[in-house]
Order: C-alpha cells, then structure tokens, then sequence
C-alpha cells in the first residue's frame, strides 16, 4: 500500500470520528457519550482509533471543540485596526460576539454542544475561553479605552465590556424566553444581528459617558 493511500485512510477515519463525535457529545454530553457509541455512528470505525490519532476521549472532544473554535474565528475574526473610529470598532467587536455566539447552524449539533460545554465546563473550558474568547474581549476593552478621554479605572472597563458580552450571550441563552416575551414580528423586525449591534452598542456608550460623567476615574499614579 502507497504512502497516499495510507495518508488518505488515516484522514478519511479521523475525519469520520471527528464528525460522528460532535453531535454524539452535543446529545449525550461529554460524560454520558462513550467511545463505542462515536465509533458506531462513524461507520463501525474501530474503537482503538479513537486512542491511535487523539490519544483518548477527551482529546477528541478537544479537537470536536477546537474544530468549531476554528470555524467560527475564519468566518467572524477578531476585528484588527482597519477601522479609525473607536465607535465603529465597539460595533465591529459587538458584531463579531454576536455573529461567533448566534451563527447559523444548519445541523444544530455545534450550539448545542456549546451551549453544555458553557455550562457543564470539561477539562477544554480554559482552553476555549484564552484562546478563543479572551483575545477579542482584550479587543473590546481596548476599544471602550479609546473611546474615552481620560483614565478609567481597570475594573470599570472590566465591567461594562463583561456587560456588553453579557447582553451578546443572553440572545442565545435567553431564545426561549425571548421567544414567549417578544411577538414573532418585532423579533424579526428588531431582533437581527444588526439591530442588536446598535442598541448594544448604544447602551454601551451611555454607560461609559455616565462612568465619565460621574468622575470614575483611575488614581493618579504615585
């Protein structure tokens, strides 16, 4: 057998773990899903494959994670410095949040899996949030820096930019709920990621001219 075939073998069974596995952990949960059941849904791939190209079942759930982790940045990256105005930055960051945490999904398996992995944390939780999460929320509390003139204190730019990732995360946690309170026409007539950008954003400014309205400030430095 040529180097090829092998090299096109070995893709083709880690790429069918990798997808049977996801929806697999998303129904299951990481605890309750088994490695015979992942290697069952992945067409009868051998179980010893799980260990021969992750190592274990964790480190498959890892790359699962890793996997919609990636596809996520490609498709919404963290905004860079090609926009001059620090409003349009806020809404930029704003946006990306929104669109990373409410992107289509058309298998509905990866918001699902997010969605446990929020709130039942493995073992990849830290892994998600520094890699994935913590460089765009550094982006947005550089932003909300710009957009004041004066020294803030830390904790105060801290809180409103957990505010604003606050309010992106509640329109997927809070579907439901939104759905009951807000008739199906105004949700669809001011619910777009592009109306929530606006308000969020708008909200946002006010808080941060109210903190410099009120004097919070940093101490002078000693």
């Amino acid at each position: 057998m040529s180097d090829t075939a092998v090299t096109e073998s070995d893709f083709d069974t880690r790429t069918r773990l990798l997808e049977a596995a996801g929806p697999v952990f998303a129904s299951s949960g990481y605890d309750r899903a088994t490695v015979r059941e992942i290697c069952a849904a992945a067409d009868g791939v051998n179980i010893a494959s799980v260990g021969y190209y992750f190592g274990d079942k964790m480190g498959l759930y890892r790359e699962v994670i890793r996997g919609i982790r990636d596809s996520r940045e490609r498709r919404f990256p963290t905004p860079q410095s090609e926009l001059s105005d620090p409003t349009e930055v806020l809404r930029a960051i704003v946006r990306t949040l929104l669109s990373r945490i409410l992107a289509d999904d058309p298998t509905g398996w990866e918001s699902q899996l997010m969605m446990r992995e929020m709130q039942n944390p493995t073992p990849v939780f830290d892994e998600l949030i520094r890699e994935f999460f913590q460089p765009l929320f550094q982006r947005l509390k550089r932003s909300l820096h710009d957009l004041t003139t004066e020294a803030v204190d830390e904790h105060v730019i801290d809180q409103l930019a957990l505010s604003v990732v606050g309010q992106c995360v509640y329109h997927k946690f809070g579907a439901k709920v939104i759905e009951i309170l807000i008739p199906a026409t105004e949700r669809k007539k001011h619910f777009s990621i592009e109306t929530l950008v606006e308000h969020i954003s708008a909200v946002t400014l006010s808080a941060l001219a109210h903190t410099k309205s009120h004097g919070v400030v940093a101490p002078p430095q000693l």
